[in-house]
């Protein structure tokens, strides 16, 4: 019989590939707990950490026949946690500016501020203001989720360089995004150090 809990995580993964069920529990058991308790020191809110968290063991899971490539699996989990935070904070400001456009139409008639198509254009504009490797390198963390350390050895350069990219990156999402609220500076700010 195994003892699940001596396997290294690379061991679990091999065996999670295989839809080996207490693998998978094993490395939810060893990372899920040390993933909340650094998700809450950034964002205070159990329930909200608490579906993030399965939505991103619910990934691993979906994933488990091409996870060999993770050589670091808490940085992996890590990074993918703080993506899902990262893109709930963008949502609820999303969703907050979409609802204050709604009231003050309701309550004044006046144009608002905040309109979802007009933030998409600028995002896009943000996107294209970036240098090419910026770009590539800001979109395979945050939409692809990779670590740092993944960046870097698909693109064959420095984690160094990398993190080099994603501070003109933000720098320029910040800029972007200055006037549009509390939330997105709390967002970009947290994602800044947690990095």
């Amino acid at each position: 019989m195994i003892e699940y809990s001596t396997l290294s995580d690379h061991e679990l993964i091999v065996l999670l590939a295989h839809d080996d069920n207490s693998a998978f529990k094993t490395l939810y058991d060893r990372h899920a707990r040390i993933l909340y308790l650094a998700a809450f020191k950034k964002l205070p809110v159990p329930h909200l950490l608490e579906d993030l968290l399965q939505e991103v063991f619910l990934t691993l899971y979906r994933k488990r026949s091409s996870l060999s490539e993770i050589t670091n699996l808490r940085a992996y989990l890590h990074s993918a946690l703080r993506n899902r935070i990262f893109n709930e904070l963008r949502n609820s400001l999303i969703h907050e500016q979409h609802h204050q456009q709604l009231t003050v139409a309701e309550s004044t008639e006046s144009p608002c501020n905040y309109d979802l198509q007009l933030l998409e254009k600028r995002f896009g504009e943000a996107l294209d203001r970036l240098s090419e490797r910026s770009r590539e390198i800001f979109l395979l963390s945050r939409r692809d989720e990779l670590s740092y350390k993944e960046i870097a050895e698909r693109l064959g350069i420095s984690v160094k360089a990398v993190e080099k990219h994603m501070g003109k990156a933000l720098q320029v999402m910040r800029s972007e995004f200055k006037d549009y609220g509390v939330m997105a500076v709390v967002g970009l700010a947290m994602v800044e150090r947690w990095v």
